[in-house]
């Protein structure tokens, strides 16, 4: 046990709510599933959430939530990093930011200064917003892990009430969580992010084993979930070619492969900008501190390094799927 495991307080044993979320009934939900937590009353969610001065890896150990209404811009154009999967209507949105894993290449930890966490309690509103859309691909676990969340947010299960009640949009949640139970709908895709044990024992810290995740893959596939993997980040380490190798085999031997709608192959890539905060607030960091290329505003591997782990893994995945289910960022 560390020597100051004891100097932080539990998770979200403060919570801060908005004046204007009170009486929202998401409010009260979570409120109820933290009886333990302090409450506290504040004028916008900006005032905590963005205040200068934070340390976000500190904050880790002991996040606080924040419950808000979002009275900005509710849904987004899928942004350029991100795999549209040859959808052409892709869109994103952000119903709850920042994440309670802590995986030290997350984008999410260049993005914001802190480690707590926002939930929007208006999601009528999101869901007004996303109706208004013509055939829509919405992608909803962008910015958090919803799934991961679901216990204390109930977000996660909205969303899926959503895409129940509306067959014409498609959804999407990723998820690095292990559910033992998903509920299977044929315009929602659950995407399970997969990484090799070698990488998730160093750099996703709270995050479930590979086994769990594979364990929840299995239960969605067999209750009739739509399911996508995702290999996305790969991560450069010494012996890389092995481990993917191994990753890959390893989920072969569990998964029924044939089942899955589509996988996704990705190596690390990150705004040149987040990259520069994360290096700051890690400066011992492995990943961050790789000699990146940067081009266009975004750091990611040398060209020649990059296209090697991405056709090695692709090779290795077209020993079990077709090549057009295997969807790449380049």
């Amino acid at each position: 046990m560390n020597s100051d495991a004891g100097c932080y307080n539990k998770f979200f044993s403060h919570v801060y709510v908005e004046k204007g979320a009170l009486e929202y009934p998401d409010t009260s939900a979570i409120l109820g599933r933290l009886p333990y937590a302090e409450v506290v009353c504040i004028d916008h969610y900006k005032d905590v959430f963005n205040r200068s001065h934070q340390d976000a890896i500190a904050q880790k150990r002991s996040p606080a939530m924040i419950l808000a209404v979002n009275s900005g811009e509710l849904v987004y154009r899928g942004a350029p990093v991100c795999q549209s999967f040859g959808q052409r209507e892709f869109y994103y949105t952000a119903s709850s930011m920042n994440c309670s894993f802590d995986c030290e290449y997350c984008f999410l930890k260049g993005m914001y200064n802190t480690s707590n966490i926002v939930c929007f309690v208006n999601l009528e509103d999101y869901e007004r917003e996303i109706k208004k859309l013509s055939n829509p691909y919405v992608c909803v676990s962008y910015d958090t892990d919803l799934i991961g969340l679901n216990s204390l947010t109930g977000q996660a299960d909205r969303w899926v009430e959503f895409a129940s009640e509306n067959p014409e949009i498609l959804i999407e949640m990723r998820t690095k969580a292990a559910p033992a139970k998903l509920t299977p709908l044929p315009n929602l895709i659950y995407a399970f992010t997969l990484s090799p044990d070698e990488i998730a024992s160093r750099f996703e810290k709270n995050v479930p084993p590979l086994r769990a995740r594979l364990k929840a893959v299995e239960n969605a596939i067999r209750d009739g979930c739509t399911v996508r993997l995702c290999f996305d980040p790969m991560i450069y380490v010494e012996g890389w070619k092995d481990i993917y190798t191994g990753l890959v085999d390893q989920v072969a031997d569990r998964i029924e492969l044939g089942k899955v709608k589509d996988i996704s192959v990705g190596t690390f890539r990150i705004s040149s900008e987040y990259l520069k905060k994360m290096r700051k607030q890690m400066p011992r960091s492995e990943v961050c501190w790789f000699p990146f290329t940067n081009a266009g505003g975004y750091a990611s591997y040398p060209e020649e390094l990059d296209n090697e782990m991405m056709d090695h893994m692709c090779s290795v995945i077209g020993k079990y799927v077709d090549e057009g289910r295997i969807f790449t960022w380049r």
